[in-house]
């Protein structure tokens, strides 16, 4: 069997931020069991907020991010180095101006081209890759969405076209696409040497 390099937790949305907090910390402790207490730190990069991106600070080299849509949450927790994830509602995408916010002309392109019965699919995977690169960086949507171009490779995964403004080095950010449930799509990004080895638990 494979080393697991990204393990993805999906689990029903909780109500409170400190239900949250608590998943991570439990999904740290379940993949280092042998490691020591779990400490994260959720911190705004910005203002110094409790509301930023969560960070591990033990065990070391542990790496995690939360994303939720809908009833649903999932939890990452990355061995292979840090990493973004979002999952997003199909529906949620489809209303009226959205396209004009989070996508450039390429994109919106692209997009028309796609079935209209796939469209809203399609539209999501691309805002959840987007989403997911710029939790990554740390930056969220500090960054215009639409400075990253994003597509499907000819399988249909997603694939990062363009972005000169990036803060990573983006030869070695790996994206990989997932079933998040009934209607979501979902997608992370690896800052890592190597494609990482993704199970969902």
């Amino acid at each position: 069997m494979p080393h697991t390099d990204v393990s993805l937790f999906l689990a029903p949305r909780a109500t409170l931020p400190q239900a949250d907090r608590a998943r991570l910390t439990a999904a740290v402790a379940r993949i280092c069991p042998k490691r020591g207490p779990v400490t994260i730190e959720q911190r705004c990069e910005l203002c110094g907020g409790a509301h930023g991106r969560p960070r591990v600070l033990a065990p070391r080299g542990v790496h995690v991010s939360l994303s939720r849509a809908g009833d649903t949450a999932v939890v990452a927790v990355s061995l292979a180095g840090p990493i973004g994830v979002d999952i997003e509602s199909v529906s949620a995408v489809g209303r009226a101006g959205f396209d004009d916010v989070a996508f450039n002309i390429l994109e919106r392109t692209a997009l028309a081209a796609v079935p209209f019965a796939e469209r809203d699919r399609a539209r999501a995977q691309l805002w959840t890759t987007k989403e997911a690169l710029l939790k990554l960086s740390g930056e969220g949507l500090t960054v215009n969405p639409r400075e990253v171009t994003v597509g499907w490779s000819s399988g249909g995964a997603s694939v990062l076209l363009h972005w000169p403004t990036a803060i990573l080095d983006l030869t070695r950010v790996h994206l990989a696409n997932f079933s998040a449930g009934a209607g979501l799509v979902g997608t992370l990004a690896v800052l890592s040497a190597h494609a990482p080895h993704v199970a969902v638990r």
